[in-house]
């Protein structure tokens, strides 16, 4: 269950760009959230911004799965896009902030054993998201696509590559690894490398991302469990204002925030169809 609580900033710092890495103390929510899984964070004490902001774990002071009940602080990863986040940017060491957490379904193990090929792809901001999964999945042979419009985009390539991971690079303008979308990098190298199927793929970005991804998934043997960056409204389902129609006959639209964020990509139903 979800709890709120009180978390002390550690650091806050300018990772690069418009990106920013905040470290909090707080035992209570360490010890719990698992991969996938986000927060609503109170950025103000004022009412504007009025509502909190939700942010995926990035990490915790201990991603060991079993030594996760010793976790002290958690990290998340955030992007300057407005009002809420630039104020977060003045957070500083030894400010106290109001939190509630950890919310929504996180990701779980592929069915099959290890070792097998495991792909994770993270569009911008999103492959923080993944951070923690490889952590859960550290048995397996990781393959890491990371994408972004600019190379000012691509983050935490230096996380995953103490993982041991095989790491490609994509930019939609060409200033860093290979020139196009993400989801181009990962069909270029699933062609030349000839990986037998199915594919298990862990994934996160934005929506139009998921949408091309999905297409490709449809067709092709490929699993896929996806966390949808939506606007969250309170975070616990009540509002309604983070719906996403899927294919499941009893409750086809189903919360982003309570039911999510993580869904079978295959289960989406898009407007276009």
């Amino acid at each position: 269950m979800p709890i709120q609580t009180q978390g002390i900033v550690l650091k806050n710092d300018n990772i690069k760009s418009i990106y920013y890495l905040l470290e909090i103390k707080c035992p209570d929510i360490a010890s719990i959230i698992k991969p996938g899984q986000f927060i609503m964070l109170k950025v103000s004490d004022n009412h504007s911004p009025l509502l909190r902001r939700p942010f995926s774990l990035f990490r915790t002071s201990s991603l060991n799965i079993q030594k996760q009940k010793n976790a002290k602080t958690f990290s998340i990863i955030y992007k300057i896009v407005g009002k809420g986040t630039k104020m977060m940017t003045k957070f500083k060491k030894g400010d106290k902030l109001d939190i509630i957490g950890p919310l929504g379904n996180g990701f779980h193990p592929p069915s099959l054993l290890p070792p097998c090929n495991i792909f994770l792809i993270g569009g911008g901001v999103g492959i923080a998201t993944l951070f923690p999964v490889s952590e859960m999945l550290k048995d397996y042979n990781l393959f890491i696509f990371i994408g972004g419009k600019t190379q000012n985009d691509i983050l935490c390539v230096e996380e995953f590559r103490n993982k041991n991971s095989k790491i490609f690079i994509s930019t939609e303008d060409g200033s860093l690894g290979f020139k196009g979308t993400v989801i181009d990098l990962f069909l270029f190298q699933v062609k030349r490398m000839r990986f037998k199927k199915p594919l298990y793929v862990y994934t996160c970005g934005p929506s139009n991302m998921l949408k091309k991804l999905a297409k490709i998934t449809k067709f092709q043997e490929i699993h896929c469990q996806a966390s949808f960056e939506s606007r969250l409204g309170c975070g616990f389902g009540a509002c309604w204002g983070c719906v996403v129609k899927t294919k499941n006959s009893i409750s086809p639209y189903q919360r982003v925030c309570k039911d999510g964020p993580v869904f079978d990509l295959n289960q989406i139903v898009w407007e276009d169809e």
